[in-house]
């Protein structure tokens, strides 16, 4: 690596991840760093033939600025979130960090795991969703999965006690 730190945040648009990728920009980024938010889709509905082209690698990396084009999130299926924007322009202004997207389709363990891989990322964060023993059991939990089958460092961050998850 060149001395720049790359930080990945998982991000589902959950309250869950839209507080680890502001927690992210307030306690762990500096200026210069790359952030790389690492967005899954479940639905691969992308048109022409890019949907097999990007569909095991994921798209390549996408800057911010351009992200930010209405048409270029559809392209991607980005959801709009007015937090999400606020964070990654407290991030690319305040903290002068290179904002870059990755996207990918498919299943969210996974495809973290391959973000790691793909991408330079030194650390990653990842938002809990607070499932409980039981539920975990049967459902598997994401963020347990990705940290135990990456190769980076792993921050999961929890939603403050006051904060509802749903």
């Amino acid at each position: 690596m060149d001395g720049q730190r790359y930080i990945g945040v998982a991000l589902d648009y959950s309250k869950s991840s839209v507080y680890a990728l502001q927690w992210t920009v307030e306690n762990i980024l500096r200026e210069g760093d790359q952030l790389i938010v690492i967005v899954v889709n479940k639905d691969m509905v992308l048109e022409g033939g890019q949907g097999h082209l990007w569909e095991k690698s994921g798209s390549p990396l996408i800057p911010l600025q351009e992200i930010q084009e209405p048409g270029v999130r559809n392209h991607y299926q980005l959801k709009e979130d007015e937090e999400v924007e606020k964070a990654l322009q407290e991030a690319a202004v305040s903290k002068k960090a290179t904002v870059l997207y990755k996207v990918y389709w498919g299943d969210a363990k996974e495809k973290i795991c391959t973000a790691v891989s793909d991408a330079p990322i030194g650390l990653l964060v990842m938002g809990c969703r607070g499932l409980g023993a039981l539920k975990r059991t049967f459902m598997g939990s994401v963020s347990n999965y990705v940290s135990n089958n990456v190769t980076c460092p792993v921050t999961i961050v929890k939603l403050p006690a006051n904060v509802s998850a749903s």
